[in-house]
């Protein structure tokens, strides 16, 4: 059973940083962990509606084109029944550090991938990060100078 739908954003920066969130302690999942941008689908809104909302709301950045990553699955932290689904998008940007704007969790920092591997990775990020990382996808971002 679909436990709850998500949209996060895989945002990467002119130097191939990575767009990570370090949750806060009264987060419902990964509390205290590190993640993407990103959060719930509220009912009647299209993924991508919610990835371009969770990112502006998140983060004060807006882009222009969120290009689909893929419908991922992975079970619930909350309930072991139960499944999430994650639609993930990704996108470069112009913007740097002083653009993002705090709006929720402890920390929204740009992260070289090896930084971003290194940290303590919520359920969604560890199975997506790694993936992404290793993807052409990211690859061409990471060489657009």
């Amino acid at each position: 059973m679909i436990e709850r739908r998500v949209a996060v954003v895989l945002l990467v920066d002119r130097q191939g940083r990575v767009l990570m969130q370090h949750r806060d302690a009264n987060a419902r999942v990964a509390a205290n962990q590190w993640s993407f941008p990103g959060g719930a689908i509220e009912p009647g809104e299209e993924p991508m509606q919610a990835a371009h909302r969770e990112l502006m709301e998140e983060t004060g950045l807006a882009v222009a084109e969120l290009t689909p990553y893929g419908v991922h699955f992975r079970p619930s932290v909350i309930n072991a029944h139960n499944t999430v689904e994650i639609h993930a998008y990704w996108a470069g940007t112009d913007a740097t550090q002083d653009d993002v704007v705090l709006g929720e969790g402890q920390a929204m920092v740009f992260l070289t991938p090896d930084e971003a591997i290194g940290r303590d990775l919520g359920v969604t990020a560890e199975l997506l990060l790694p993936v992404f990382l290793a993807s052409d996808e990211y690859a061409a971002l990471r060489n657009r100078h």
